[in-house]
């Protein structure tokens, strides 16, 4: 049995005690402490260091790819295709479409 939970780092991390994220966070770990010997685990997040001092104590394989450079090219290829695709965006100006393309790549970290 697989259990996957994709963008940890998406949940709300704010109102309420325990937050949600936290709340989550308690069940992986409780999932994990659980010791059932047919269930798999896989979560996924940008490094956050809430979530990383959870997850990483129970953590039998660990990738990261947010130094990948491969993400950011994905990340710069996403946006050019919609540059060229949206019918608002391909009236933009050249200098607006490098100037978008440039901040986004820039600030996306990841995501």
């Amino acid at each position: 049995m697989f259990i996957i939970i994709d963008a940890i780092d998406e949940c709300p991390n704010s109102a309420g005690t325990p937050s949600a994220r936290e709340k989550v966070l308690e069940f992986v770990e409780w999932l994990s402490n659980s010791r059932c010997p047919h269930l798999s685990i896989c979560v996924t997040s940008r490094p956050e260091s809430d979530i990383e001092d959870v997850l990483l104590p129970l953590a039998s394989y660990l990738i990261s790819l947010h130094a990948e450079s491969g993400q950011k090219e994905d990340i710069i290829n996403y946006i050019k295709w919609f540059i060229s695709s949206d019918p608002k965006a391909r009236k933009w100006r050249k200098e607006d479409k490098e100037f978008v393309l440039k901040k986004l790549s820039e600030r996306a970290d990841g995501m």
